[in-house]
């Protein structure tokens, strides 16, 4: 395989360990393998180190920033919306965002990937506000 930074002929098969780090965490994966260049050190890891990668990368950046609760918290004040308001807009119950964000209870997935993609786009929580008043009042 050729480098794909710097074009250098052939990649070399390594086993390393790897350390990442996020504020003041870090965390070593131990035995990771992948292709790496002898030019300029590029590296790109094989199937199952990349994921061990992303989830430890995860896991780490969760760890430091303090779960969902704290992302759901800030996501709630940025969009200058009230846990009341928005367990309305989400159509849950009064208290659930309070429970979510305190870490008593987790919120169902569908909920995060929405609160979050409204985090990425605010410009459509309008729409998700229009479509909870077309649903109507839940019994």
């Amino acid at each position: 395989m050729k480098c794909p930074a710097c074009g250098y002929r052939e990649m070399k098969t390594k086993v390393i360990d790897e350390t990442l780090s996020y504020d003041s965490e870090s965390l070593t994966l131990h035995d990771m393998k992948g292709e790496f260049c002898p030019k300029c050190g590029e590296g790109i890891w094989n199937d199952e180190s990349y994921h061990r990668y992303t989830a430890a990368q995860d896991a780490l950046m969760r760890k430091t920033r303090g779960g969902v609760g704290t992302d759901i918290r800030r996501i709630r004040k940025a969009l200058k919306l009230t846990q009341s308001e928005l367990a309305r807009i989400f159509g849950v119950g009064k208290v659930a965002f309070s429970r979510y964000e305190r870490g008593e209870t987790t919120p169902p997935a569908p909920v995060i990937k929405l609160l979050k993609l409204v985090e990425r786009h605010p410009d459509l929580l309008p729409e998700v506000q229009d479509i909870e008043r077309s649903i109507g009042p839940r019994p």
